[in-house]
């Protein structure tokens, strides 16, 4: 857990034309900014702050100099959406299709010669290393080390970048109770787009082990049905790491592991709908099966289907 979180949970989004107000702003963090470009500062902040992580978009309109540190036990990881002159990182300029990362132990020494905007987010330091053992069989990954310097191809990180910004914009439409809920849900995914570049140290498993892997793996899916595991409770669940559960659903089944349990899920709600009683509603059912997002499980229901949730009930009514 992230340390000195005054709440649970918290939303910021203001727009600042003093630089100190700005650095001051993000929640626990300690940070000192120095305006380094001409002209007037005009700074934006968006930051999503739960009990386990946090997840913002920062962006200046002139060359700024970062220093302090991130929040307790946990790591910063920045990726650029766009920037003006050069980044530089702890006295070192940042290259292209790097992967921005420092930990509570390092002054971030973050430097921006011009505008920049900049998806951030935290994540605590523990979870870090049991995702990188649990899905890329990473034992030796210490997460009290100074932060590596990851480097991915520039197109992987553009896409992964975007992305992000593009999670960060759908946080912006939901209530607060909704953001609550899917907190574990949306850690997950902001792991698997940020940790999902760093590469696996995995030895394949044989044929015969991958055909045991795929028989475990549909038996828990059918049985949370109503409570969709990630990939990373999969991984521990039937002891393999993330490209084994893959490949060992791709060749059983021809889908990928997430695939397959939205396709499980979505045939589960078909039948509650073709079989209703007195209470059953589109919105119970799609909750019953955690889809949180009514108008996108009405969508992917009819792209599979060829008709809406409700025109399936409504004739199962009629009958």
């Amino acid at each position: 857990m992230l340390r000195d979180l005054p709440v649970p949970f918290a939303r910021i989004e203001n727009t600042f034309d003093d630089v100190d107000a700005m650095a001051a702003s993000p929640i626990a963090w300690n940070q000192h900014y120095e305006q380094i470009g001409r002209g007037r500062f005009q700074g934006r902040l968006t930051q999503f702050v739960f009990d386990q992580f946090q997840f913002a978009r920062v962006s200046y309109s002139l060359g700024v100099l970062q220093r302090g540190c991130a929040p307790d036990d946990a790591w910063a990881f920045g990726l650029p959406l766009s920037a003006q002159g050069s980044l530089h990182v702890r006295r070192r300029p940042v290259a292209q299709g790097e992967l921005i990362a420092a930990t509570s132990q390092d002054d971030v020494g973050f430097a921006t010669t011009g505008s920049a905007d900049i998806i951030v987010a935290v994540l605590p330091a523990q979870a870090i290393e049991h995702w990188m053992h649990v899905r890329r069989g990473a034992d030796d990954f210490n997460v009290h080390l100074p932060s590596p310097r990851w480097h991915v191809p520039t197109e992987e990180l553009s896409r992964r970048t975007h992305a992000l910004s593009a999670l960060l914009e759908e946080l912006a439409t939901h209530a607060e109770m909704e953001l609550r809920g899917a907190a574990p849900q949306l850690q997950e995914r902001i792991f698997q787009i940020i940790l999902g570049m760093i590469p696996s140290a995995e030895i394949i498993e044989p044929l015969h082990n991958r055909a045991r892997i795929a028989r475990q793996l549909l038996a828990i899916l059918n049985e949370r049905l109503d409570d969709p595991p990630t990939i990373t409770d999969l991984c521990v669940a039937v002891s393999a790491k993330e490209r084994t559960l893959h490949l060992s659903c791709m060749e059983a089944f021809g889908w990928s592991p997430m695939a397959l349990m939205t396709d499980l899920r979505l045939n589960a709600t078909r039948r509650a709908l073709l079989r209703p009683d007195g209470a059953t509603s589109v919105t119970s059912v799609a909750e019953r099966y955690s889809f949180t997002h009514l108008g996108r499980f009405s969508n992917i229901y009819r792209r599979k289907f060829g008709e809406l949730p409700s025109v399936t009930l409504l004739r199962a009514r009629a009958c």
